[in-house]
């Protein structure tokens, strides 16, 4: 009981950030923006963080929030996705799919190190752009090696990063379509192929019609599943690293195995098999927003302008090449495939 009462105050104020956030979501002009309640969640952590400092008594719950719930929104995620729907969109989608995030993760890799960034921003910053955003940076976090503070900056940078480029190609992907009259089987197909996170897909794709914003969330969507090969891939890279240090018998016991990951895809093949009520289904969804939007509460609150600055504005360099690799390769895979 001890051991759940520390817990207790820490939850209770990333819950209250994390209400206050959805609330926040439904003013107009935020509305207007498509922020989401995890971005806002993360930017009202932040500022508490570094004007008003949080107390002592918080730090366990924000570490809870931040890992243990965390980890099960990761699994309750499964819900958004079908195998059946990712077979919807064919083969060649499912080609163009693993084609693209491919290569914008083996770029952003490059590039960012090319830079002076760490190995891990770098591929975080690449899996948020390749993959789906927020969601994906924080499934393949925990997998990553190095200390635990450099870990959580480094998720701040790259959310950041992507979440600014994310919501420019929003924005801009309408205007192109409109401006050059892209037809709008290709418009939708490069949406869903390109464009960061999920609400961002649905902005643009929509905003070309039903048809085009249906087929590029389909596409989105099967972006997302491959977050599930990219955690269990740093898992083994993990483990062979560890094994390159040690010369000694491996420890096990310091190997993180990516369990939540294995919980996401077991939802998956449950929501793929239909034996949930979708009522049930859009509740359990409903609930894993909040605990992602609680989740990033923590993450805020974990996050110190003092850190940042000594990154400074590299990432963003970074994050605007890929952001640009991503939109013209995946527009020409596209055009390849598709047209």
């Amino acid at each position: 009981m001890e051991k759940i009462k520390k817990y207790l105050p820490g939850l209770f104020f990333t819950t209250i950030i994390a209400l206050s956030s959805f609330q926040i979501q439904r003013i107009n002009f935020i509305k207007e923006m498509h922020f989401s309640s995890l971005i806002i969640a993360i930017l009202l952590g932040v500022i508490i963080r570094n004007i008003f400092r949080s107390p002592k008594i918080l730090q366990p719950g924000i570490n809870f929030s931040l890992k243990k719930v965390l980890r099960l929104a990761i699994i309750l995620l499964g819900f958004k996705l079908s195998f059946t729907q990712v077979a919807s969109i064919g083969g060649k989608g499912l080609i163009l799919v693993l084609i693209v995030s491919g290569f914008t993760l083996l770029f952003a890799k490059w590039f960012g190190q090319k830079l002076g960034l760490s190995e891990n921003l770098a591929l975080l910053i690449g899996t948020g752009t390749s993959i789906c955003g927020t969601a994906a940076i924080a499934a393949v976090a925990p997998v990553l090696t190095g200390k635990d503070d450099d870990i959580k900056d480094d998720i701040t940078f790259a959310i950041g990063t992507v979440t600014l480029f994310g919501t420019m190609a929003m924005l801009l992907y309408p205007i192109i379509f409109r401006s050059f009259h892209l037809p709008t089987l290709l418009y939708a197909v490069w949406t869903g192929s390109s464009i960061h996170e999920v609400a961002q897909v649905v902005a643009a794709g929509f905003a070309a019609g039903n048809q085009a914003g249906q087929l590029a969330t389909l596409v989105k969507l099967t972006r997302v599943l491959l977050v599930i090969p990219l955690a269990i891939v740093l898992g083994i890279r993990q483990i062979k690293m560890e094994k390159t240090k040690s010369r000694s018998k491996l420890n096990f016991k310091k190997i993180t195995i990516p369990w939540f990951v294995f919980g996401f895809l077991a939802v998956v093949i449950i929501n793929s098999l239909n034996i949930i009520e979708q009522n049930m289904v859009n509740e359990l969804i409903a609930v894993d927003k909040f605990l992602l939007t609680l989740a990033m509460a923590g993450m805020g609150l974990e996050t110190s302008f003092n850190k940042i600055k000594k990154v400074g504005i590299r990432p963003f360099y970074v994050g605007f090449a890929v952001w640009i690799f991503i939109g013209f390769f995946a527009y020409i895979i596209t055009r390849l495939l598709f047209v």
